[in-house]
């Protein structure tokens, strides 16, 4: 899928290679876990589940824990990527 081609509100993504990587990319361009259902596909889509599994226990705390999680792995993203782009700025040329 081209990026700015979807069609259905809660179109989930699953094509960064990664898992946490597919979790960042639920803010973009707009908030996509913004209630428990949404959450609750996204953890069908993504594997994190066997497929029918049941997630009727999946509660609000679910949301701020993703959420939380989401925010933490981009704090890592972002720091990798800043901490490789000082290294190169320091490397002799």
């Amino acid at each position: 899928m081209a990026l700015g081609t979807a069609t259905v509100p809660y179109e989930l993504r699953f094509d960064a290679g990664r898992i946490c990587l597919d979790l960042l990319s639920t803010t973009h361009p707009e908030e996509r876990l913004d209630s428990v259902a949404p959450l609750c596909a996204w953890i069908r889509g993504s594997g994190l589940v066997p497929p029918g599994t049941g997630l009727a226990h999946a509660d609000a705390s679910w949301l701020v824990g993703f959420r939380e999680l989401r925010g933490d792995v981009g704090q890592l993203v972002r720091g990798s990527l800043a901490g490789a782009l000082r290294s190169r700025d320091r490397a002799p040329g």
